[in-house]
């Protein structure tokens, strides 16, 4: 059976996973993305999603028009924003999965706004990095709409684990999750730049992969921080919503505030635009580029 797919939001999540979905066998992806509404932006949005072979929309209620399974891949502040405006045009045979990380609360916020339209909906929570992993990335999905949505996105090579139906688990897994994994993004930014104001890079690090055999962490620190300054306002929000997770269930949430007020500084940089088309080399030249930042 043909399944089609629209993606709300074309970033780095929506194009890698619509790039896997066609190349796994997936005729027909249509996306919108509010970049197309700017001037500067559009262009290279549109090169973008021609490249990988996605039907680009000028609107949400054009990109979901006529397909089967939606992606809200957007930001964490705009989830609800998207959600309103695509309940307005969808129908009851659709699946709208929300991919963002957000809390448990606002996940079922998200439902919510979804339910009048009668569309199945989807809890999708990311359980690794997308690049490299595609749409093959592990996801933890819930909802009502869950399970024939395994059924219908798992032959184009997706991983996909049901959790339960009521929406709530499977986000609150990303979210617990990401105490850690974003945690060390953070650490990683203080640790390095301390390091490079006392000349140690190789001392600390050399320090640390013996201290922690089994894991290259040089290897993820060159990895990790070119990508933390492209997206340490998106991780930032979710941190938020981390901190938000924590304090639904009684928990004061120290880690989680220090991470997303770390990342939320090194969005305040700038660098993002300075890399959006060519990732830094690793963390030796994310370095300068922080030193170059804060001089300004």
């Amino acid at each position: 059976m043909a399944v089609s797919f629209a993606f709300i939001g074309f970033g780095e999540a929506g194009s890698e996973v619509s790039a896997g979905l066609l190349d796994n066998g997936v005729e027909r992806i249509q996306m919108y993305d509010i970049l197309l509404d700017d001037p500067e932006e559009r262009a290279r949005t549109l090169a973008r999603a021609g490249e990988i072979g996605v039907k680009a929309c000028d609107s949400i209620a054009e990109a979901v028009f006529g397909v089967d399974i939606i992606f809200a891949t957007v930001t964490c502040s705009a989830c609800l924003v998207v959600a309103e405006e695509a309940a307005k045009h969808l129908h009851p045979q659709q699946y709208y999965l929300d991919f963002n990380s957000i809390s448990p609360g606002k996940k079922r916020k998200v439902r919510d706004l979804i339910k009048p339209s009668g569309a199945h909906f989807v809890e999708g929570s990311v359980m690794a990095n997308v690049p490299g992993n595609r749409q093959a990335v592990p996801m933890f999905i819930g909802g009502d709409g869950g399970e024939t949505f395994i059924q219908m996105a798992r032959p184009f090579g997706m991983d996909l684990t049901f959790i339960q139906e009521e929406v709530g688990q499977a986000s609150a897994c990303k979210m617990v999750r990401s105490i850690t994994m974003k945690g060390i993004e953070a650490l990683y930014l203080e640790c390095m730049q301390a390091a490079r104001h006392f000349g140690i890079e190789d001392e600390v690090l050399d320090s640390v992969v013996e201290s922690m055999k089994g894991r290259d962490w040089r290897e993820k620190c060159n990895f990790n921080m070119p990508r933390s300054v492209i997206h340490a306002k998106r991780r930032s929000d979710e941190m938020d919503n981390v901190a938000e997770t924590l304090r639904e269930i009684g928990q004061e949430p120290r880690m989680a505030e220090a991470t997303a007020e770390t990342l939320r500084w090194c969005a305040s940089l700038g660098l993002k635009k300075k890399y959006k088309d060519q990732l830094a080399s690793g963390y030796s030249e994310v370095l300068d580029a922080i030193e170059e930042a804060k001089k300004e």
